[in-house]
């Protein structure tokens, strides 16, 4: 089978280290990341957590709209997750939206069950938001029990035909005229990347949020009411990649540490080579290529035992090297580069653990709303 695309797993310390070491102003050359180790299977009771799930049913709340790449990713998984669980419980998917995400994690946080039979899978957002200190958050991300993540995600710049925007360049010239550019909530990625681009590269858009779901962005762009949108590429596969390849929406700007593979257009630039000093490379970093290093996480709230919290993490270790969810992932496009529970429990402590000097200056570019 096809493996998704590589993605680099720096964690957020070892970015503070190496923003902190270029004082100098000169470009941090970017390490080879090296492929993390499979995480060893931690030992539970089975049949203690057998007894408690069998005949029972888990919940999986995802925080964003039906028919989007969240909801797609999650409901491929449900169908294989029950399978590699003690007591084989069934698994159910509702969709809760509000504030890119904010809503669905508060919610898990503070009145789901803490039992294990409701999880959820809201977009890493969430914890910038928090770090950030942005209304509408409701829990503290570094309490959750992680589970697991299938991809990390890779943002690129979509703009229609019709916008005139053909290459990056344009966005920056400053006898160009605005271009509005959509996403679905402040808490996103795409929301991020739009700010990011706007206030640090200075770019000419203007950011229109709130879309209920990424689909909403998807017909606002078709219907003129946008220019384009940043989203995450796996996403965009399993959605609209027909429109790219009709030449209805062109790929202009991938905002990640190294080109993608086999995108459907040729010479995608990179929009960090746009900035011009190495604070703005940091601020791009920070901003957004670290955190979509856990941008789709499944969690459980704090407060679950631990049997159950570990039986859950094997199984969705197990879910991720299925075969016939592998298989059902490939039809659909979806990429699979799992990333561990423990190694994502650390790369979200890390990054809310960002140094102070460097957290004032991205809360200056990200401004609390």
């Amino acid at each position: 089978m096809k493996k998704g695309l590589v993605t680099t797993r720096l964690c957020g310390l070892a970015v503070f280290l190496l923003t902190l070491a270029a004082q100098a102003g000169a470009a941090t050359p970017t390490p080879e990341p090296a492929k993390p180790a499979v995480e060893k299977p931690v030992p539970f009771d089975e049949s203690t957590v057998a007894d408690f799930y069998r005949g029972k049913s888990i919940q999986i709340v995802v925080g964003h709209g039906a028919g989007g790449g969240f909801d797609i990713y999650t409901r491929t998984i449900a169908r294989h997750l029950g399978k590699h669980l003690p007591g084989k419980p069934s698994i159910i998917v509702v969709n809760m939206l509000g504030a890119g995400g904010l809503v669905a994690a508060s919610h898990i946080y503070n009145r789901a069950p803490k039992d294990g039979t409701v999880m959820g899978n809201v977009i890493g957002g969430i914890v910038r938001s928090q770090l950030l200190g942005l209304q509408g958050v409701e829990f503290d991300a570094g309490k959750f029990h992680y589970i697991g993540a299938p991809n990390s995600e890779d943002s690129v710049l979509l703009m229609t035909k019709a916008s005139g925007i053909s290459r990056f360049e344009l966005l920056l010239d400053r006898g160009s005229r605005v271009v509005s550019i959509g996403d679905s909530g402040v808490a996103t990625t795409n929301h991020t990347a739009a700010l990011l681009t706007r206030d640090v590269l200075n770019a000419n858009i203007k950011i229109v949020s709130g879309y209920t779901a990424a689909g909403g962005v998807d017909v606002a762009m078709d219907q003129g009411e946008l220019g384009g949108q940043y989203n995450d590429w796996a996403s965009i596969k399993t959605r609209t990649i027909g429109k790219i390849e009709s030449g209805e929406w062109l790929l202009i700007g991938q905002l990640t540490d190294k080109p993608l593979q086999n995108l459907p257009q040729q010479n995608v630039p990179l929009i960090l080579n746009y900035a011009k000093t190495q604070e703005q490379r940091d601020l791009l970093r920070v901003g957004i290529i670290v955190p979509n290093q856990f941008t789709r996480p499944y969690f459980l709230p704090p407060g679950v035992p631990t049997d159950r919290v570990t039986a859950l993490r094997a199984a969705f270790a197990k879910t991720m090297a299925d075969a016939e969810f592998l298989a059902e992932a490939e039809k659909a496009k979806l990429d699979i580069n799992p990333t561990g529970a423990r190694e994502l429990q650390k790369l979200i402590a890390d990054y809310l653990a960002m140094p102070t000097d460097l957290k004032t200056k991205l809360v200056k570019v990200l401004p609390k709303s």
